[in-house]
Parts: structure tokens; C-alpha cells; sequence
């Protein structure tokens, strides 16, 4: 019964994450955390009990796949096509110049306390802390339903380059190794099959899984539908593993292409509890990975600091020159600071060819995993800080080409006139679209502000009256004619943006009758303090939609409907409120 020996530290690492995660909760700390700490509880840096890192290190990575593969799931290649900017300029220009600026400073400071490297180590080191935590960053954003806001987009975007680019970085190591001289030529070869072999693998992936999906749905077994869609999802990983590309990558890929499919929701309910667990030991392996002495942890963690600071700045500056706004482009410099788990397999490729020896390996090790563990603090703290610096760096001129600082009206056209009826929608979602179209059919003017740079250009072709800017900033709402609208729609999903633009907008105009969506009730009080006028609560009105269609199904007077449904709203708060205790 020996080779069951690792169901002990399994059973032990589960129970621990438990108790520590409940009492994280009580000092409302995020579980993530909390699982990190078990790690380092239970691994070499603490009481050591746990030593088959193999198996946990195996878990871990299936629990990356299944996390990329529900991600997919619910992001179409459509929204790809939307993140090409992001992914092609940003996720290059972000990785070269993170790999050139870590490298300098890494050759300077090993060169000041008298611990000199190569300058092949030194570049090394610079792109291997250049590329960030896939695991890490989309698990904590889509937890904090932030994946969908700009910032999060922004991070999904680069993070897709940066899964493509391990491949040409594995490789690059090659040149880097001293006592070999690799051929252009062989190089040339390996990378041309690469492409070519993920290109047919791609392309297999958008005829076949559709019908694939599709045959085990018809099935209506559920056995049949849990192991057909973790074949999907390891044999898309794995295919794409074969091409010398990444697991997740693979499986994200599969779980887009899958998106399109009416089954993609069933599929996604069968994978979630084994996504659940497989992630959480990933983070648990996080915390088993942290191995130095106390001593020279303080060391480390400084050395983390600065990677921090400078990956974060850089992120910052690349969002800024792809058109974002300073809040946006600081909270997806703070979401991609961190150094990814992909270093690690650089790190180890880097030790195997010579580039750097097993002191430098272990300490890159040790910053990795201390820039992974402060990562869901300051994915936390992000809005929260960038709400308040960017308003201090607002000296800064970051003006957008398509918002320029002289314009602080509308720009004179045939639908915003001042004098008619007007309404200023922010943001243009789903949401904002269908109160655009119902507007435009009932003929009563309006305007549109917007963050996502690509979608004001898609819609501005289409003849939109919609303007790029940030509601949180004041030039942004003038420039949309919040200042003269009648009305004004908050139809946007970020906390952040909705409570600080509230107040704002009473400024700019004290009589405007504003309209605030929100997707739970427990933020309702928050903002009609904050000055709203009417709050509109999705899962509310969603309950509201069902009674009204099955009191219209059993025929009953529209306007009886009408009264049980302002009855409902008055008292929508106890209702709620109530529920939620018994709860």
C-alpha cells in the first residue's frame, strides 16, 4: 500500500487549507491567500511535511488547464479579435522592453554587491521575470468579475502573448548557453515546424470540436458528458504541448472555440468543481515552491519589490500608449507585476544550459513565488489606488488622440443638439446598446462614453454618437454632453468607476436624472447616497421579468401585474434583506 502514501499529504494539505481558509475569512482575507499560506505552512520554508512535489507540481498544472479552459468558455474568438491590438502590439512591445530593462538593472545590481554575472545570465534573468502568472491573474480577475472591465481585458491580452512567447523564449536559452553554438539554421527549422504544426492544430480544433461537443450533448448522459469534456480539455492541452506550446494555451484555445456552441454553458458546469480543486492546489504548490532561510528573505522580498515596481510601471506605460486611461492602464500595471509559473520552467531550462548556476536558480525561485504571493493583495488594492493617484498624475499629458482637450461639448452633429431631449449613456455593453436602440426608435437623442478604445472606433463607424474616455474623469463626461443630458445611464460593470462618477456627474450637472445599474442588491444604499436617482438590480428585475411572464401565462389583469410589480420594488429591499439572514 505504499504507492498510496501520497493520499496522507493530500488529506493533510486539504484539511490545513480548510481550517486556514476559515480563518482567513473571519480577518476577511481572500481564500487565495489563504491557500498560499498553506503551502508555505506545510512545505520546506515551514514544518516540511510534505515532500511528493512531483504529484502536487502534476495536480497544479492540470489545475491551470482546466482554470484557462472555463475561461475560454466564456470568451469568444470575436472578443479575441477585439484584443489584437493588445496582444500583438502590447504583449510585444511589453515583453521586450520588461526583458531589456529587468536585464540592465540585474547586471548593475549584481555588479554592485560584488556578485558580478554574464551578461548573457543578466538577459536571461530579464526575460524570464518578464512574462507574468496566467494562473495567478485571470483566476483572482474572474473571482472579482473584473476579467470583462478594460483592465482585466487588457491583462487577458498580454498574458496570451506571453503563453506564445515561452516557446521563442525556451529557444532563445540556446544562444544564451556558453558551451554551445546552435545554428541559425536548425533554429529556423524548429520554429517553422512549430507554427506550422500549431496552425493545423488550430484549425483541427475549429472544424472538429464544434460537432464534437455537439455529439456528446445528444448523448444526454451526464457520465458521458464530465469525461467527454475532460478529454476535450487535457487532449487539447496535450495536442498542443506536442507543438512545444504551452498546456493552458491549448486549452484556453479549445474553450473559445467551444464558446460559440449552445452546449458551451453545460460544459462549462460539468468542468467547474473539478476546476475548483485542481486550482486551488495550484496555489497551495505556489506556497510549497517558497524554500530559503529567513534570513534571506528579506533580501528577496526587496528584490521582488523592484521587479514589482518596475513590471508594473512598464504594463503601465504600454496600456497608456495603446490609448487607455492613467486608472485603467495602473490597475493592469498592478494585475501583471507579479512573475509568472512559466518562469519556473525558463528557470529550469536557464540552469540545464549552463546560463546560471543553482544560486542563482534557487534565488530566482524564491522572488517568483513572493511576487505571486502579494499578487491578490494588489489586485485588491488596485482600484482603490489608482482611483486615488490618477487624479494626482493628472499633470501628465495623456491625451488621447481621439479626445482632444480643447472640445468639452459634443461635437455639433444632427443627433446631440443642445436644447432637445437628451441622454448620456456611459458605457456601450450589451446594456448600453439596447437603451441606444430604444432611444434611437422612440427619437429622443443621445450621446455615448466609452473606455474600450476599439469598440468607440466599431462604433463610431457605425455612426454612434460615442466618444472615448473614462467616466471617473471630468474633461470625459463634458466631452459626452453629461453636463446638458436630461438623463444619464450608468450601464457600466465596475464598482470603482460607478461610486467615484456618481458624485461627478451631480457636479457637472445637479439636475440630471441618473440611472445606475447594478448586479446585486447589496450595494444599493451605497449608491443612492452617492446620488443616484434609480438603481436597477439585475438579479431583482430578473425575478421581477419571471413573475410578470407566469402571472401573464395564468391571464391575469396587466394591471394588477403593474401594481405587484411596483409593490415588489417598494419593498425590495426587506424582501432581500430578509432572505439573506435566513440564509
Amino acid at each position: 500500500m505504499h504507492e498510496f502514501d501520497f493520499l496522507g499529504e493530500l488529506v493533510l494539505i486539504g484539511a490545513m487549507a480548510v481550517a486556514i481558509i476559515l480563518i482567513f475569512q473571519r480577518m476577511k482575507i481572500p481564500p487565495v491567500i489563504g491557500l498560499i499560506f498553506t503551502g508555505i505552512l506545510l512545505g520546506p520554508s515551514g514544518i516540511g511535511v510534505v515532500y511528493d512535489e512531483k504529484l502536487i507540481s502534476t495536480l497544479a498544472e492540470l489545475g491551470v488547464v482546466l482554470l484557462l479552459f472555463t475561461i475560454g468558455l466564456e470568451f469568444s474568438l470575436d472578443d479575441l479579435k477585439r484584443l489584437k491590438r493588445v496582444v500583438l502590439i502590447g504583449g510585444v512591445v511589453q515583453i521586450v522592453f520588461t526583458g531589456m530593462a529587468i536585464s540592465f538593472l540585474a547586471f548593475w545590481f549584481m555588479q554592485a554587491i560584488g556578485h558580478g554575472i554574464s551578461t548573457s545570465a543578466s538577459v536571461f534573468l530579464g526575460f524570464a521575470f518578464s512574462v507574468s502568472s496566467t494562473a495567478i491573474c485571470l483566476k483572482i480577475l474572474t473571482d472579482r468579475d473584473e476579467l470583462d472591465l478594460p483592465h482585466g481585458r487588457i491583462a487577458l491580452g498580454i498574458l496570451i502573448f506571453q503563453d506564445l512567447a515561452i516557446v521563442p523564449l525556451i529557444i532563445g536559452i540556446s544562444f544564451l548557453n556558453p558551451e554551445a553554438a546552435p545554428s541559425f539554421e536548425m533554429v529556423f527549422r524548429k520554429v517553422g515546424f512549430i507554427v506550422l504544426f500549431a496552425s493545423g492544430i488550430f484549425m483541427g480544433f475549429r472544424l472538429l470540436m464544434p460537432k464534437m461537443v455537439r455529439i456528446i450533448a445528444s448523448l444526454h448522459a451526464r457520465e458521458v458528458l464530465v469525461i467527454g469534456a475532460l478529454v476535450i480539455c487535457f487532449g487539447a492541452a496535450y495536442l498542443t504541448s506536442l507543438a512545444g506550446l504551452s498546456l493552458a494555451l491549448g486549452s484556453f484555445v479549445a474553450g473559445m472555440v467551444i464558446a460559440s456552441t449552445d452546449e458551451s454553458h453545460q460544459i462549462s458546469l460539468t468542468i467547474d468543481p473539478f476546476r475548483e480543486a485542481f486550482t486551488s492546489i495550484f496555489f497551495i504548490s505556489v506556497g510549497l515552491l517558497l524554500d530559503v532561510k529567513m534570513i534571506d528573505l528579506p533580501f528577496f522580498a526587496l528584490i521582488a519589490l523592484v521587479v514589482l515596481l518596475v513590471k508594473g510601471l512598464l504594463v503601465t506605460i504600454v496600456s497608456l500608449v495603446l490609448g487607455n486611461s492613467l486608472r485603467v492602464s495602473l490597475m493592469a500595471g498592478m494585475a501583471l507585476a507579479q512573475i509568472g509559473e512559466f518562469s519556473f520552467v525558463l528557470a529550469e531550462s536557464g540552469l540545464r544550459n549552463n546560463v546560471i548556476n543553482d544560486e542563482v536558480f534557487q534565488a530566482m525561485l524564491a522572488i517568483i513565488v513572493v511576487t505571486m504571493i502579494v499578487t491578490p493583495a494588489m489586485i485588491a488594492i488596485a482600484p482603490r489606488f489608482a482611483e486615488q493617484v490618477a487624479p494626482a498624475l493628472g499633470f501628465i499629458p495623456l491625451v488621447s488622440p481621439d479626445a482632444p482637450l480643447a472640445s468639452v461639448k459634443p461635437a455639433d452633429s444632427a443627433i446631440i443638439c443642445a436644447g432637445e431631449i437628451h441622454a448620456a449613456l456611459i458605457g456601450f455593453g450589451v446594456n448600453g446598446q439596447n437603451v441606444a436602440a430604444v432611444l434611437h426608435a422612440t427619437n429622443i437623442s443621445y450621446s455615448v462614453l466609452e473606455i474600450d478604445r476599439e469598440l468607440v472606433r466599431t462604433m463610431r463607424r457605425k455612426g454612434e454618437p460615442i466618444y472615448y474616455g473614462d467616466c471617473m474623469e471630468r474633461k470625459s463626461l463634458l466631452r459626452a454632453g453629461v453636463d446638458h443630458a436630461r438623463a444619464v445611464v450608468l450601464s457600466i460593470s465596475d464598482k470603482t468607476a460607478i461610486r467615484k462618477s456618481i458624485p461627478m456627474i451631480r457636479q457637472v450637472n445637479p439636475k440630471a436624472f441618473i440611472v445606475v445599474r447594478s448586479r446585486t442588491l447589496d450595494r444599493i444604499d451605497e449608491l443612492y447616497a452617492a446620488g443616484a436617482d434609480v438603481v436597477v438590480t439585475e438579479k431583482f428585475e430578473t425575478s421581477i421579468q419571471i413573475f410578470s411572464q407566469l402571472l401573464n401565462h395564468f391571464t391575469v389583469d396587466p394591471e394588477l401585474i403593474l401594481q405587484q410589480q411596483e409593490i415588489i420594488r417598494r419593498e425590495c429591499e426587506k424582501i432581500f434583506r430578509h432572505s439573506s439572514k435566513l440564509s
